[in-house]
């Protein structure tokens, strides 16, 4: 699996409602990050696209923007770098 394999997966999980999967994908510093960026977005999200933003040897980066009801959306870049042989989300933030 790539780096853009599991974002998508992380994506579609995050869109069908699997928190402890999702949370799962994310480190401590992550998750710290994950509330306040979801703050007036989609609740639940329902659907995403993700653009590849950069990368370099550790780390890849992508802009995922997450859909819901009522065309309410939030973006976020997120830096995903194996870890410890695992795909893990290591960074969120707002692209920008």
């Amino acid at each position: 699996m790539n780096a853009e394999e599991f974002m998508r997966g992380h994506a579609e999980k995050a869109s069908t409602g699997r928190i402890p999967e999702i949370l799962g994908d994310l480190t401590p510093e992550a998750m710290q990050q994950l509330m306040p960026l979801m703050a007036g977005g989609p609740n639940p999200p329902t659907g995403y696209t993700i653009a590849p933003v950069a990368g370099d040897d550790s780390d890849d980066v992508f802009d995922v923007t997450y859909t819901g009801d009522g065309g309410t959306t939030v973006t976020m870049r997120e830096t995903v770098r194996q870890v410890d042989g695992v795909w893990r989300i290591v960074k969120l933030e707002r692209p920008g």
